[in-house]
């Protein structure tokens, strides 16, 4: 990366409610809300100077439709229990999806902002992404 290129700062979402949204992102990425936390304003990672994740509820209303940012996370070898958990944490399944051997499931948090969850990439095309082994 050159010392002039740009990396991302924060990941930020307009919202109606910013305590409750920033709870909700908190328990799925297992942080904490940082103090001060209120419906209008909310951070997660801000006060320890990590990547920082943002809620804000803008004057006037919400635009109408979908979010234009969707956020992938890897889930690792445990993509499907982190499904699980942040589906029990709120988060509505819209749906599960695999195509030409990527796996992911798709999620809405509490405030209709689209997520996925992926599987593990697959390093050989033969080799199972979740169990690391070759099939016999």
């Amino acid at each position: 990366m050159s010392p002039a290129s740009m990396r991302v700062g924060m990941y930020s979402f307009d919202c109606a409610d910013a305590a409750a949204l920033a709870g909700f992102w908190a328990a799925v990425l297992e942080r904490e809300v940082d103090e001060g936390a209120t419906a209008a304003f909310a951070t997660i990672g801000f006060a320890d100077n990590t990547l920082t994740w943002l809620f804000h509820q803008p004057p006037g209303e919400l635009p109408a439709g979908g979010n234009r940012l969707v956020l992938d996370f890897d889930g690792g070898r445990v993509w499907a229990q982190h499904a699980d958990r942040v589906e029990a944490l709120g988060a509505e399944r819209v749906g599960d999806n695999e195509e030409t051997g990527i796996r992911w499931v798709v999620f809405r948090d509490p405030e209709g902002n689209t997520f996925r969850i992926f599987a593990p990439r697959r390093t050989h095309p033969e080799q199972d992404p979740v169990a690391g082994i070759e099939p016999a």
